[in-house]
């Protein structure tokens, strides 16, 4: 089951990508589950390339989300809950996949789910205490996943952050390993740039940076005065009209242009062609898909130390790392990229390498596989999970 939704387009390509490898697998038998809006039925089905999709309609769960703020009395009330609990019982599968936890409104129909064993993917951890310092806290989202936590045992994470976050919260709980990081499909280079940062994400938001990109910006300008960021991304309006009064009061108009998120990856990734390099200061990300993205299409990238992104480097220098939360930091590796540019070019190349060596896809889905027997056999047959399986 995937948590992605409208408003969420398909920026993490992974559950496309993982669904194409499980189609050269003759050993599994797939079935998907994703939540729709604007669906005309409540469910619609079908079966393609041996993989059987469901889609359930959301529009009615999401509204109620708005309308009901209690966390517990809307659990309760979430129509998606017994849509997705007849389709699973009409399936009978020997498991059940959940793509991420943090959004309510299609994670917690995995708690209707009575004796299939389960596993939960986790793609970030919502009860995150920072997210507070620089997101508002949906404590319809947060309580979900708490509740997930709870009631269920097997757990898989694509990094040592996101599963040293969970385990206080479930230290009983068997934990596995899990990549995100499946192929990017290939774009046009572009040789004539038109901007020379790009900052991208799902959403504008603080955590992700995009007032520090501005704000490193203006201290680059004193240097280049026709500098120029592309801000791309999602969100409120209220928060773009936010980050255009920061470019207004630092006298950026001309030096700042934003475009909306794209729908289809492809349009996304064909337009980083546009940019020389990348800045991308996420504050919450162990290492951001971005980032990995970045890599992969060639742009030399600049980022705030996290837990994770000093192993970007491991290997050798592939990204730019600047003191967390430093905005003169920031901006100092962002002019060092203008100033070196044939340097930057050469960190491109490795760092290219480096995220291309980390993208199999026939390795994650054997991950993936192997993970889910194991957990099959130990509930039907009590067989001991491999220790070297757990993460």
């Amino acid at each position: 089951m995937s948590s992605k939704g409208k408003g969420y387009g398909d920026i993490a390509p992974w559950d496309s990508n993982l669904i194409a490898g499980f189609k050269e697998r003759d050993d599994v038998e797939l079935h998907v589950i994703s939540a729709h809006s604007g669906l005309k039925k409540k469910t619609i089905s079908f079966a393609i390339d041996n993989v059987s999709y469901n889609f359930v309609r959301c529009d009615d769960a999401t509204l109620l989300k708005r309308l009901m703020p209690i966390p517990k009395v809307w659990l309760k009330m979430n129509p998606l809950r017994k849509r997705v609990r007849r389709i699973i019982e009409t399936i009978n599968p020997d498991i059940v996949l959940l793509f991420g936890a943090e959004n309510a409104y299609i994670s917690s129909t995995i708690l209707d789910l009575g004796s299939y064993p389960r596993m939960v993917m986790c793609q970030t951890i919502y009860n995150n205490p920072k997210r507070k310092e620089f997101d508002k806290v949906d404590r319809i989202n947060a309580y979900v996943e708490r509740e997930i936590f709870s009631s269920n045992k097997y757990f898989s994470f694509i990094s040592e952050m996101h599963r040293d976050l969970f385990a206080p919260m479930r230290p009983n709980a068997y934990m596995f390993h899990w990549s995100a990081e499946t192929p990017y499909p290939e774009v046009n280079s572009i040789k004539e740039k038109e901007y020379d940062f790009v900052n991208f994400a799902l959403g504008m938001s603080p955590k992700k940076g995009y007032p520090d990109s501005i704000e490193a910006l203006a201290i680059v300008k004193q240097r280049f005065s026709n500098v120029k960021l592309n801000l791309v991304g999602g969100g409120s309006v209220e928060y773009k009209a936010e980050l255009m009064e920061l470019v207004k009061k630092l006298g950026l108009q001309d030096n700042v242009v934003m475009t909306p998120f794209f729908e289809k990856h492809e349009d996304l990734f064909q337009h980083l062609q546009k940019s020389r390099y990348a800045v991308l200061p996420c504050k919450m990300d162990y290492v951001a898909g971005t980032m990995m993205q970045s890599m992969h299409y060639g742009l030399p990238l600049v980022v705030y130390e996290t837990s994770g992104t000093p192993t970007l480097n491991a290997e050798g220098e592939c990204v730019l790392i600047a003191k967390h939360n430093n905005i003169e930091d920031l901006a100092q590796n962002m002019l060092w990229l203008l100033d070196n540019p044939e340097q930057a070019k050469s960190m491109a190349e490795r760092a290219k390498a480096f995220a291309d060596s980390k993208t199999d896809l026939r390795k994650a889905v054997n991950e993936i596989v192997q993970n889910c027997q194991a957990i099959v056999k130990h509930e039907k047959e009590s067989v001991k999970i491999p220790e070297d399986l757990l993460f």
